[in-house]
């Protein structure tokens, strides 16, 4: 589980790393509507693991064929079980308890202010009323919109979801002509057109679970930011109703000062002077800009894409359960139509390998084979299949009985025709030094093999017929070890 929430994280932070360059760089091209949805997408990655996809998964044929490793599997090819520890759960409860306080501290909030709004608030003007019927009718809106005058701060503002209400400041609109204050109040209704209460309580629960991470809470400033402009952008149409609507902001540059609250579509929240330097070029920006639609599609299609890659390449060669006694790994290589497999299986009580299953078979055909050392036995069964994904089926059993078994779909990495040309060798062992084990290879080769102090454990190997250089990558890539080559001696160091 673990394992699978660092993959989620990895990818999701990655795309919307990827999302938030685009707004970046792509700033002055793209529309305040376009820069917020990149934004908020982004964020929706967070809320879309792609393990959700996984049992969909199983019987696709053929892999994505492009470098998408990083998006799944990257993280969990390296991932080493470790004892049972205390930590992960103290971690976890402090994750909890700090995202509980930010999602009941956004909850109050929003609480308090309309419980306010509503206790102090009076009657709407006649002329209000009436602008508030030609805003809706401008954009279209049917359902029902409460408007109530108040001495709330944060006004003018769109408070609550289901039965908005748009709070306008006691004495603010007063001096308004009523073009400008029925252009005010497209603004408002623009955030109940664009849901956009709604969207905004969905962004707080998701920067509440992942209190933690930096980028979320720069994509939500973003969103609050961008939200406010894009309804700019759909109230200035024409130029006459930009001037009346510039007229508007400008009477109301003195709320700039209100807090900015999730969940509350609120105009004083915004930076105005920047606001109003968009409206004024906005008609020049909309005509060499994309449209926001197609700028959304794009992004959710590579949402998509980044869901589905990381289901496809996310745990394959690895079979990890807290609630099994063995951790199970397996690596394949294919050189033309032979595999070769690989395989360690660890005690996940004590991180120890206890045994190092291995076979080699041919593309498409039934095999199996397996491997007894004290009273463990692994079996690996690979049943046929014209697809480039293998399922080997693990069976483990202890002194006859079966304590447990897994089935891991992998992909063999292609290696390249004469990758590895060392001599075969044999050889069987099981918990032996790794050092001492480095060093056989120095005897096997003639190679003077010096070995870094760093490199120390336990490990298990069982190799038949299998080329000595690539028993010997094998054995240093699962121990965190890397090599290099100086004439006749071979220089092994921890990674």
């Amino acid at each position: 589980m673990i394992t699978a929430l660092a993959t989620h994280l990895w990818a999701s932070t990655l795309f919307l790393a990827l999302l938030l360059a685009v707004v970046a760089v792509a700033r002055k091209r793209l529309t305040a509507t376009a820069r917020f949805w990149l934004a908020l997408i982004g964020m929706m990655k967070f809320a879309v693991p792609g393990s959700i996809l996984k049992p969909l998964m199983k019987s696709a044929p053929q892999p994505i064929r492009i470098p998408m490793a990083l998006l799944g599997g990257g993280l969990t090819s390296s991932a080493t079980p470790q004892a049972p520890s205390i930590w992960p759960w103290i971690a976890a409860g402090i994750w909890a308890c700090v995202a509980l306080a930010v999602i009941l501290r956004f909850a109050l909030t929003r609480h308090r202010l309309v419980a306010f709004a509503v206790r102090t608030a009076l009657p709407a003007e006649g002329r209000e009323v009436e602008a508030l019927s030609r805003a809706r009718r401008f954009l279209g809106i049917h359902r029902s919109i409460d408007i109530a005058r108040s001495s709330l701060q944060e006004a003018p503002a769109v408070l609550r979801i289901f039965r908005p209400l748009i709070v306008l400041p006691t004495h603010g609109c007063d001096d308004l002509s009523d073009g400008e204050l029925e252009s005010l109040l497209r603004h408002e209704c623009a955030h109940v057109a664009r849901h956009d209460n709604l969207i905004a309580r969905i962004e707080s629960f998701i920067c509440a679970l992942f209190w933690f991470h930096p980028l979320i809470w720069i994509a939500q400033r973003i969103t609050a930011i961008e939200r406010e402009r894009a309804c700019d952008e759909l109230v200035a149409g024409s130029a006459d109703e930009r001037d009346t609507y510039l007229a508007a902001l400008t009477k109301f540059c003195h709320a700039a000062i209100a807090p900015r609250l999730p969940g509350v579509s609120c105009m004083a929240t915004a930076n105005l002077k920047e606001r109003i330097n968009h409206v004024m070029n906005y008609e020049t920006l909309k005509q060499h800009s994309p449209s926001p639609r197609r700028v959304a599609f794009i992004a959710v299609a590579a949402l998509l894409l980044f869901t589905v890659a990381s289901a496809m390449v996310g745990s394959d060669r690895l079979a990890v359960s807290k609630d099994q006694p063995y951790s199970i790994r397996i690596d394949a290589t294919r050189s033309g139509d032979s595999i070769t497999l690989q395989g360690s299986v660890r005690d996940n009580k004590s991180g120890n390998v206890v045994a190092a299953p291995a076979m080699n078979f041919q593309h498409g055909a039934r095999a199996k084979a397996g491997t007894n050392s004290d009273g463990l036995e692994v079996e690996l069964e690979i049943p046929p299949t014209s697809s480039d994904r293998i399922d080997v089926n693990v069976t483990i059993r202890r002194d006859g009985l079966v304590v447990q078994t897994a089935t891991i779909a992998i992909r063999p990495a292609d290696v390249a025709a004469g990758q590895y040309s060392g001599d075969p060798i044999s050889l069987s062992l099981k918990d032996a030094d790794l050092r001492d084990v480095i060093g056989t290879f120095g005897k096997l080769t003639g190679f003077d093999v010096q070995v870094d102090g760093a490199v120390q454990g336990k490990v298990t190997v069982n190799w038949h017929n299998v080329p000595w250089d690539e028993a010997f990558e094998s054995l240093l890539r699962e121990n965190g070890c890397t090599y290099r080559i100086e004439r006749k001696t071979i220089y092994v160091t921890k990674k």
